[in-house]
Order: structure tokens, then C-alpha cells, then sequence
């Protein structure tokens, strides 16, 4: 057994996404191999910082996770990170229920990720005593091989022999290098920066925030909870932090008054809940045990007596609603293509003229958004209902009342065709012993509905609940949440922050959002009377990049989410101290414009943290190759984004260039961002659904800065767009000339 010696520092820089392969050329990172151990330190680390030893077994292929949870690296490394931090606070280990901790003196086993396996490893971990509070990863556990604490701890192995030798060589060498590097290389490579401060909350406790908070966010923190509120605000105005300090004053003030108070605060994914549990464990308020915060589908899986101890052998496609639903999406494509070249041709007779229309369509756009149409029908409506496959189920389906939020279905074929689908849908996830998310929070909503749960609420219910992105919440989930309140004698009190300009559908299914039928329409029926509060200031950007983001807001075409989404942008202003005017800078050709974002990364690079952001996904694979080429030069650190799991953990690094399709950056912030494959959007030759979701995303991607911004265009894909000229025109953006090879 050669175990490797490692720091949270480093384990946070791996959980950006580095490959392993990378290390020995990041100039943060320092690996050296001792006479018993390996040792990775990072540029920052000292003597006396507290040690993460992580026993392998000497024939791994892994070097800083075990081989059975290799698929899964980057979450693995940011929760043996967030444990090790927790360990340091020298009071009593208390992890998020999600982890599902036990604990036997100084043994801590906790889930290795928050994705949901088969096998449902867990680690087994030790707190050394001392000053530093060392941790141990000794092992992981599953199914197969479950011991008891007790019986690990009589069993464990000796620590390895001179281990704190080799950690002091490590720290030594690493020094000597690092003031080598630092001596040789260019200004803009990353060890010469300074870091720059990127969490949530800035390291201030919560007085201090209750300090600076601006009125609006003070009216909303010091609300009256007899009802529900609806938080709305753009990006950048600060609607999860002001959840955050309404759910901690709400606890404290109940502590005061001797009040057993339990509050919820629910995602849509295990990155934010992660970021809202940092936020709360960094403002100085000690243990709140009264407060539970992860995604919805966690609390389904907890409180669904069928899910509690489900021995079925059924796994979830997705570990949170929001790779469940993409990975729902993966399924229901899949069925719907099948369907097309075999079954469909006994019903395209017979179904309503603009049903046939979206199945006979051969734009791929058009079947991903009948994909999406079908994911809220099956999940939402079908689901919801708890009707399955078998006898008498097409004709309770058949029955159902329609409401103006679902897909449009005009005849009884229409009905029948979905239900059709749906049965082949269920047939090919029974197959291959698959659940959604969607399944499991409609048994949820069926257990809610019982007299068991009715009773069990009182304790097991919430007296507050705060759910953050309501906006991407679909009818299903809005129903769970009306149950999970404790008092059935009065009306749940829930309070949504949403954001009015980000679409659900779209948020999932890019440019296919433009042709959904269905809709998740703001509803909240059985909340009773609700409160709206309106954040008009915003603290992430500029008042430079604000006017700039008026205008992109300004131009959208009326955007059919209903009356209750709308925000009045003419009343928003900035609280940031003024920055240096948005640019746009036009290149005669595509090469140009890589030239030109090239420069623009080395002169940028050094200020902070850089985004490139991809308006147009269809343009993404020529610049996932520009961020190849630029990685590759080894000057810069380069994160690409294709999806959404890949963001986990970006939020880690403070500096780097991160690369990929402006819908998947939300939730991300830079000092800088640069904006590209914005297409032409001329009225007359781009729909009007199309323009509204490409403004969006164009909306998205400057909502991502801080301080500056630059718009890159190039005349070989048609130049700049009407909204730039516009905004050039109107001064908010300074035109620059770029390459002209």
C-alpha cells in the first residue's frame, strides 16, 4: 500500500476538472514521490496545513481516487475536499443528509458522490486528533463489502511508516520549485496572479451581510412568513443569497422565541444545494440542524417509504432533477425515433393535422422539442396521475381534464398516439431496470396523499420551505413541494426565487425550446395568497455591462411565459463602482476572430477568472477546438464546458480560462467574458421563437461578467448582428476593429 499525501488546496484544484495527466505541468501543483508516499502539494500550502492521506492499494491505475469510482473523479475529489474542510472546524462533524453519515469515535462513512450508484460506495474516514485534524480516507464500501465502524476499526492497517518525513521533502522541494517558477516564467502565467475572490458570501459572517444588503433584499429577509413570497430578479441581483440570510434569520429569530422550527431549502441539483450549504457553514452561525438543503429528488428518495429501503434493483437514470430530466430526454428520443420508422404509420392517418406535422418534421430541433413535449406529459400529466401500463390505464388516461400548461392535444387519436409512446417509454426502462426522476416524484406525490404521510408531516414536514431556480421547477415538482409543509391547517409558505428571463424548456433543450407546445406556466395553486418581491439592484456587474444587458433585454419579442415572469428592467441599476464600456470587435474573417479572442485571452488572463461564451451552440465545435489550441500552448489553464456535468466544480478554481456554450455557464460568474458565435438575427430572415432564444442565451452570456465584457463577430458569418449595431449606436458597446486577415 503506497498512500498518496495531499492538501484540500490540491484536491479543489484537481475537482476543476484537471486531468491527472496534466499535474506535473500546472504551475500550482507540486507532485513528488517519497520513500513511502506520494506527496501533491499546492503552490500555497505550508508546513503545518492540515494533510489528506488517501490509502491505495499499490496496483491502482488511479492516482488520487480509487479505481472503482474513476468515472466519477471530479465529484469524488470535491467531496473528500468539502469533508476535509468540514473535519478542520474542530467542533462536531456534521455532513449534509444527502451524505448519509455514521460515525464510531473517530470514523466517519459517508456516500463518495452525490450521483446515485448501483453499488452505493461509501468511504470509510478517519479524523486524526491534533491541531491539524489530519483525515485518512482509508477504504471504500458497497454493497458487497458493508463492515461495521467498529468492526473497520479493530481490523485497520498502521499508518504508513515516515509519512511525515516525505510531506515535509514534498513541502521543501515544492517551495524551491514554485520560487524557480515564479523567477522564469511570463506575467500572465497563472502562479504570478493573485487570487481573487469568487465565493458567495466573501468570507463575511451574516451580520456583516445583513449589514450591505440593499432595501430590497433587506424587505424580502425581513418579511412576514404568514404567506408565501415570490422572489423575482435578473441575473446578478442576489436572489439566493437573500434566500439564504431569510432562512438563517428565520431560524434564529425562532431560536429566540423558543421555537421548534424546521426549515427545507430544495434545488433542482446537487451543485447549488452544495454552494447554498457552503454559504450557510462560512456565515459564522454555527450548527443549523434545523435546516436541510438538497435537491428535491433527494428528499423523495428519503422520504418514499417504496425508495427508504427499495431492494427492487432498479437504479435512477440521473442523480438530481436536472441530469434526471436530460437523461429522460436521452430515453424518450431514443423510443420517439423508433416509433417513427415503425409503429407511426398505423396512426399518422388518424391524428390532428399539427400532431402529424411535429412527427413527420425532419429538423432535429423539432424532435427534440416534441422530445421535451412528451418528457412533461409522461412526467406531469401521466405520471402525476399514477397511471401505468396495463388494463383500463389508456382509458383513465383518455379521461383526464386538460389544463392550458400541457401539450396541446386536439382528438382522441392525438391522446392515444402519447399514450402509445408512453407504454413503449416504461417498456424499454423496465427492461433495463431503469427509474426516472419523474417516477419517483410522482410516487412521492402519491405517498403525500395519503393519511400516513398526513400524520407523518407533523414531524417530518417543514414549517418554511425555499426553493431557489423555481423558474426551472416543472408542474410536477411544484405539486410535491404544496405537501412537504408541516400545519395542514393553514396554506404552505413557500418562497421562490426565480428569474424571469431564463426559460425552463430552454435551459434543457437549447434552440428546441422554440418549438414546445407545453409550457411549466407559473401556478401556484394551493399556496394561497402570494407575495411578490422585486430585486432592482444588481451586484455581480458593472454599470457599463448592466446598460449593455437593458438593451439586449429591450430587444426581446414579447416572451411567452405569462404576465407574472415580467421585470421591469427600467428600475434596476448597479451597486458596483463604474468599469470600463463593453467592446465589440469586428474581424473580416473566422480565422480573424480566433486571432483576435486569442490576444484578447493573453492580455486578459492575468486580470482573473475568463469566460468564453458560445451564443450559438451550432458554432461550438470550432471553438472547442480554439480552447484545445489555446490549452495546449501549456501557458493556460483551459476548462471546457459540453454539458452540465461538467460544471461541477469550476466554481472551485479561481483563475483559468473557461470555454463552452453560454446555456451551460449560468450559475457561473468571471471577472471577464468573452462573448462569440453571436449569428445574425435579422427579423425577416431568423423566426421570432429562434431570435427570443438566441437574445437569451446572448443575455446569459453578458449576465456571466463582473467587469468586462468583449463581443467577438466576423463578416464570414454575416457580420455584426442588428442588436449590436443597435447597441453600438445607442453607446453601449464601443466598436473596435479586429483582425482584417
Amino acid at each position: 500500500m503506497r498512500p498518496l499525501i495531499t492538501t484540500v488546496r490540491s484536491l479543489k484544484e484537481l475537482a476543476t476538472g484537471l486531468s491527472p495527466d496534466a499535474v506535473s505541468a500546472s504551475p500550482l501543483l507540486f507532485e513528488h514521490a517519497g520513500t513511502h508516499s506520494d506527496v501533491l502539494v499546492n503552490a500555497d500550502d505550508k508546513l503545518d496545513e492540515q494533510r489528506i492521506v488517501l490509502m491505495r492499494d499499490t496496483n491502482t491505475s488511479e492516482r488520487h481516487v480509487p479505481d472503482n469510482l474513476a468515472d466519477l473523479r471530479r465529484d469524488v475529489i470535491s467531496r473528500m475536499a468539502s469533508f476535509a474542510e468540514r473535519a478542520r472546524a474542530h467542533g462536531p462533524i456534521v455532513l449534509p443528509r444527502g451524505w448519509h453519515q455514521y460515525k464510531h469515535n473517530n470514523l466517519v462513512a459517508f456516500f463518495a458522490t452525490s450521483r446515485r450508484t448501483v453499488q452505493a460506495i461509501r468511504w470509510i474516514v478517519e479524523v486524526l486528533p491534533g491541531e491539524r485534524s489530519d483525515v485518512v480516507f482509508w477504504t471504500t464500501t458497497d454493497s458487497d463489502y458493508q463492515p461495521s465502524l467498529e468492526e473497520f476499526e479493530v481490523a485497520k492497517p498502521p499508518m504508513p511508516p515516515n509519512w511525515e518525513a516525505d510531506w515535509k521533502t514534498a513541502i521543501d522541494k515544492g517551495a524551491e520549485r514554485i520560487e524557480r517558477a515564479q523567477r522564469n516564467q511570463p506575467s500572465d502565467v497563472e502562479i504570478s496572479l493573485e487570487p481573487l475572490e469568487q465565493s458567495t458570501t466573501k468570507g463575511w459572517t451574516y451580520q456583516q451581510w445583513l449589514e450591505t444588503v440593499t432595501d430590497d433584499q433587506r424587505s424580502f429577509i425581513e418579511a412576514s412568513t404568514a404567506k408565501s413570497i415570490r422572489l423575482r430578479g435578473p441575473a446578478g441581483s442576489g436572489k439566493t443569497l437573500a434566500l439564504t440570510l431569510k432562512a438563517i434569520r428565520e431560524v434564529l429569530k425562532a431560536r429566540e422565541d423558543d421555537l421548534d422550527l424546521r426549515v427545507l431549502v430544495v434545488t433542482h441539483s446537487w451543485s447549488l444545494a452544495t454552494e447554498i450549504s457552503d454559504s450557510l457553514d462560512s456565515m459564522g452561525i454555527g450548527n443549523l440542524s434545523e435546516v436541510d438543503i438538497f435537491p428535491l429528488l433527494e428528499i423523495a428518495t428519503t422520504i418514499s417509504p417504496q425508495y427508504v429501503n427499495d431492494s427492487s434493483g432498479f437504479s435512477l437514470i440521473g442523480n438530481d432533477s436536472f441530469s434526471g430530466k436530460q437523461a429522460q430526454l436521452d430515453e424518450i428520443r431514443d423510443v420517439l425515433d423508433d416509433f417513427i420508422a415503425g409503429d407511426w404509420i398505423t396512426f399518422e392517418s388518424g391524428v390532428s393535422e399539427s400532431l402529424r406535422a411535429r412527427f413527420t418534421s425532419t429538423t432535429a430541433d423539432d424532435r427534440v422539442a416534441l422530445a421535451w413535449d412528451l418528457l412533461v406529459e409522461f412526467g406531469s400529466v401521466i405520471g402525476a396521475a399514477a397511471i401505468f401500463p396495463g388494463a383500463g390505464a389508456e382509458a383513465r388516461y383518455l379521461n383526464l381534464p386538460r389544463a392550458s400548461w400541457m401539450l396541446p392535444l386536439q382528438c382522441r387519436n392525438d391522446l392515444q398516439v402519447t399514450f402509445h409512446l408512453y407504454t413503449k417509454f416504461m417498456d424499454s426502462l423496465d427492461a433495463r431496470s431503469l427509474l426516472t426522476s419523474d417516477q419517483v416524484l410522482a410516487d412521492l406525490l402519491s405517498h403525500l396523499e395519503t393519511h400516513a404521510w398526513n400524520r407523518a408531516r407533523r414531524t417530518q414536514g417543514y414549517d418554511l420551505i425555499f426553493v431557489d431556480e423555481f423558474h426551472l421547477f416543472s408542474p410536477l415538482e411544484r405539486q410535491v413541494l404544496h405537501y412537504l409543509s408541516r400545519d395542514v391547517s393553514v396554506y404552505p409558505r413557500v418562497f421562490m426565487a426565480l428569474d424571469p428571463r431564463q426559460s425552463p424548456s430552454a435551459a434543457f433543450i437549447g434552440f428546441a425550446a422554440d418549438a414546445t407546445r407545453s409550457s411549466s406556466a407559473l401556478s401556484e395553486d394551493g399556496l394561497g395568497d402570494v407575495t411578490n418581491f422585486e430585486l432592482t439592484a444588481v451586484h455581480r456587474f458593472t454599470p457599463q455591462i448592466l446598460g449593455l444587458i437593458k438593451h439586449i433585454h429591450h430587444e426581446f419579442p414579447t416572451l411567452d411565459l405569462g404576465q407574472e415572469w415580467d421585470i421591469n428592467f427600467g428600475t434596476v441599476e448597479s451597486t458596483q463602482d463604474p468599469g470600463p464600456p463593453p467592446r465589440l470587435i469586428t474581424a473580416a474573417s473566422r480565422m480573424g476572430e480566433e486571432d483576435d479572442i486569442v490576444r484578447a485571452v493573453h492580455e486578459l488572463y492575468p486580470t482573473g477568472r475568463l469566460a468564453l461564451a458560445i451564443v450559438d451552440s451550432r458554432h461550438w465545435w470550432r471553438f472547442s477546438d480554439l480552447a484545445s489550441r489555446i490549452g495546449h500552448s501549456g501557458r493556460f489553464h483551459v476548462s471546457t464546458i459540453s454539458g452540465r456535468s461538467d460544471v461541477e466544480g469550476l466554481g472551485y478554481r479561481r483563475r483559468g480560462l473557461v470555454v463552452g456554450p453560454a446555456e451551460y455557464l449560468a450559475g457561473l460568474q468571471f471577472g471577464t467574458v468573452l462573448v462569440a458565435g453571436v449569428p445574425d438575427m435579422e427579423v425577416n430572415r431568423t423566426p421570432t421563437n429562434e431570435r427570443t432564444r438566441l437574445l437569451s442565451l446572448l443575455y446569459l452570456a453578458l449576465s456571466r461578467a463582473q467587469q468586462q465584457v468583449r463581443v467577438f463577430v466576423n463578416d464570414d458569418d454575416g457580420g455584426m448582428a442588428d442588436v449590436l449595431v443597435r447597441a453600438v449606436t445607442n453607446g453601449q458597446l464601443v466598436r473596435d476593429r479586429g483582425s482584417q486577415v
